[in-house]
């Protein structure tokens, strides 16, 4: 079972996604209300700080919306098409956070649900430095899935990751969600709310 070729399910996923956590990444700007990835970031990168400083003085747009705005158009070039995910969102709640990223990624089944479920909890954790930590995960709309959590090394600097894996029968799609950070604070801060936002995933007809 070679999980490296697996193809998009034909099907999709809604997410309800909190507001005022997460951030929306297109993979593309065709159809949304953004002309391009500038606007998108510049949209974002301004609301989180007019949420954490109020009002937005020449300073504060200098300093804090533009460069922020810059490395969110450098982020969506970075995960669109990069890597193996048909949704991404970013965790950045205000200003003072660092953004994390996450992927969902909506996948055709392969093999059996214990071949899928062993695929994509342990995704990426070859380089892990100690076992990965894997329980289950219930969720009302996608049943029951697996949570991994690892600490790995990569380029000789930390990283903490952790993956999600459901299939779902009615649909014929295995969801996996994953995220990394090479901040084990931030990692942990993300987590919580991670786990709600894969709460309120739920598949759909395409």
């Amino acid at each position: 079972m070679n999980f490296d070729n697996r193809k998009s399910t034909k099907n999709w996923a809604e997410v309800n996604w909190d507001r005022d956590l997460w951030i929306p990444v297109p993979l593309t700007f065709e159809g949304t209300m953004w002309a391009d990835a500038a606007e998108w970031a510049l949209h974002y990168a301004s609301d989180r700080a007019e949420r954490t400083y109020g009002e937005l003085t020449k300073k504060v747009l200098r300093k804090e919306v533009k460069p922020r705005a810059m490395s969110f158009v450098d982020a969506q070039k970075d995960l669109a098409g990069k890597l193996p995910a048909h949704k991404f969102y970013m965790h950045f709640p205000n200003a003072h956070t660092a953004p994390v990223p996450v992927g969902v990624g909506l996948w055709d089944p392969q093999g059996t649900r214990e071949e899928a479920f062993q695929y994509y909890a342990y995704w990426t954790a070859q380089n892990a430095t100690e076992p990965p930590v894997a329980e289950w995960f219930d969720t009302e709309a996608l049943g029951r899935g697996v949570k991994a959590q690892w600490r790995a090394m990569e380029d000789s600097k930390p990283v903490w990751a952790v993956n999600y894996i459901f299939r779902n029968e009615e649909f014929a799609t295995d969801v996996h969600v994953f995220t990394g950070c090479a901040d084990n604070e931030r990692f942990q801060e993300v987590l919580p709310d991670l786990d709600d936002l894969v709460r309120h995933i739920r598949c759909a007809p395409r």
